[in-house]
C-alpha cells in the first residue's frame, strides 16, 4: 500500500471547489447527448441515426481549425475540408436511402 499513497500524493489538486459546477454541467451535457443519441438512433434507424451522431466529429473538427488552430497549413485545412464533404456526402447518401 505504501506506493499507492506516494502516488496518490504526487497527484495535483483536484481543485473540487473551483470545478465542481463546470464539472457538473459538463457531465449534465455528456449525458444529454448520450441520452439524446439513443433517441435518433431509434427515430432514424442505425443507419442514418448514427451518421448523423458521428458527424459531430466534423463541428469538433472545424473547432479544432477555426478556434485552436490544430491543424496547420492551407494544404492541410483543404484536405480536412475535401474529406469532411466526402462524409457529409455519405450522410446525406444514407439519408435518401432511407426515405
Amino acid at each position: 500500500g505504501g506506493a499507492a499513497v506516494k502516488a496518490y500524493n504526487v497527484l495535483p489538486p483536484f481543485h473540487i471547489r473551483q470545478m465542481w459546477l463546470l464539472g457538473g454541467l459538463s457531465g449534465l451535457l455528456y449525458s444529454a447527448g448520450n441520452f439524446l443519441t439513443i433517441i435518433s438512433v431509434t427515430y432514424l434507424g442505425q443507419g442514418v441515426g448514427y451518421s448523423f451522431i458521428q458527424a459531430s466529429m466534423l463541428v469538433s473538427g472545424l473547432w479544432g481549425i477555426l478556434r485552436f488552430n490544430e491543424i496547420e497549413g492551407r494544404d492541410r485545412i483543404i484536405k480536412w475540408l475535401l474529406s469532411a464533404c466526402i462524409a457529409i456526402s455519405g450522410i446525406l447518401w444514407l439519408t435518401y436511402e432511407h426515405a
